[in-house]
């Protein structure tokens, strides 16, 4: 990747920050709904298979939203793709709270897995095309944007719940704000200087677009093995503390709190260790604190000492998910949105083979090995950390506000 002496325009600024809120929004209406599930329970009579349900169907059809998002970053432009798909999700989280019967809420959630699937891939590319204009590493910042904006989604829940907010309002004012400050971010996203534009390059003239798969699944393979510890976390680390360490109700959260304190701190301080050491560095060294870290949580005899852990996990693995994005938009002889796309395919082959191969785990009373599972799989990390190294290039970039896609 080239280097950028010169400070960033005002335009790159904006860019960046609109590309920030767009992490940020994702998450936030993403963990409100996760966070409100068992009031859909209370309010609409779902049972638990069907929350299982939902959340697999959500799950499945977001690959298709990644694979949509491609098409339109392809054919249009990601600042397109991710504009459509943050209205998507906005929308549908006002639809999801009006939805009253099964038949209904099963429609909304299919819809909003495609805007879940598009909006993980499409700010992934705009993220990756303002690193490379930036001209150094600026995409673990905008994954912290992600969990800062996880954090505040699950507090705005708790908040809710605590003032006995019904469900559909407080999941009509989240759409709302989220169709907002889309408006408002749009006009600053950024897209390439040179891309396929529908209206100038028909489908018989466009060349096939080359996807690099060796490299691509080495990295997929770290997705894979992440969002696996990372489910293993957001799902089960509240049960685990207090069904198998016998934390109280009001300490057993703490687990996955600390462990998004941790991401937010690795994430924001990541590029700077990036810029410094090198990505493939950072990798290695956040694989191994996610080791240490995941076998305390193992052997831990106290919920405090397991509850620490579950921070220093966050301070090891989440920083390395926005480097293998930024890794996939930099292979070279590939279309960098199209890499990234499919990349971001393995973020739900993770999340599906993490929920079952655990879920499974803990459905046989083996709570204390659900974690021993992400333990002998993150090591695999290391064997592939080389293609965490960069390849490509900058490209030239033009900011939306003076190009609207």
């Amino acid at each position: 990747m080239s280097k950028i002496t010169q400070p960033p325009e005002p335009a790159l600024r904006r860019a960046r920050v609109a590309t920030s809120v767009g992490f940020f929004l994702q998450a936030a209406i993403l963990v409100t709904i996760l966070s409100r599930l068992p009031d859909f329970q209370d309010e609409r009579g779902v049972t638990e298979g069907d929350v299982t349900l939902l959340l697999l169907l959500t799950s499945v059809i977001a690959g298709g939203g990644s694979l949509l998002a491609e098409r339109i970053a392809v054919r249009r432009s990601s600042a397109l793709a991710l504009r459509l798909a943050l209205l998507t999700i906005g929308v549908m989280v006002v639809v999801i709270g009006f939805a009253e019967s099964k038949p209904a809420m099963y429609a909304a959630f299919a819809v909003y897995g495609i805007g879940v699937g598009a909006t993980d891939a499409s700010t992934n590319m705009q993220g990756v095309t303002v690193q490379r204009l930036y001209g150094r590493s600026i995409m673990t910042s905008f994954h912290g944007m992600w969990s800062i904006g996880a954090i505040v989604g699950a507090l705005y829940a708790a908040g809710c719940a605590k003032l006995e907010i019904g469900l559909m309002p407080s999941l009509v004012a989240v759409g709302v704000v989220g169709v907002a400050a889309t408006l408002v971010i749009s006009p600053y996203l950024v897209r390439p200087a040179v891309e396929h534009e529908a209206s100038e390059v028909s489908e018989v003239e466009r060349p096939p677009l080359h996807v690099p798969w060796r490299p691509l699944v080495a990295l997929g393979l770290v997705v894979v093995v992440f969002y696996l510890a990372d489910t293993s976390v957001m799902s089960w680390s509240t049960i685990y503390l207090h069904d198998v360490l016998d934390a109280a109700k009001s300490v057993a959260p703490l687990g996955y709190a600390a462990y998004q304190v941790g991401a937010v701190v690795s994430r924001l301080a990541g590029d700077r260790f990036v810029v410094r050491y090198g990505a493939v560095a950072v990798v290695r060294a956040g694989t191994v604190v996610g080791i240490v870290a995941l076998a305390l949580v193992v052997v831990a005899p106290s919920p405090a000492l397991a509850i620490a852990a579950f921070g220093l996990m966050g301070l090891g693995l989440p920083v390395i998910i926005p480097l293998a994005f930024a890794a996939a938009g930099n292979l070279p002889g590939s279309d960098a949105d199209v890499a990234i796309a499919r990349l971001n395919l393995f973020n739900y082959l993770g999340n599906i083979i993490g929920a079952g191969l655990i879920g499974a785990l803990a459905t046989e009373g083996a709570l204390r090995w659900i974690y021993v599972v992400p333990l002998v799989l993150v090591p695999l990390i290391l064997l592939v950390a080389r293609a965490f190294a960069p390849e490509r290039e900058t490209i030239g970039v033009v900011a939306a506000e003076d190009q609207t896609p």
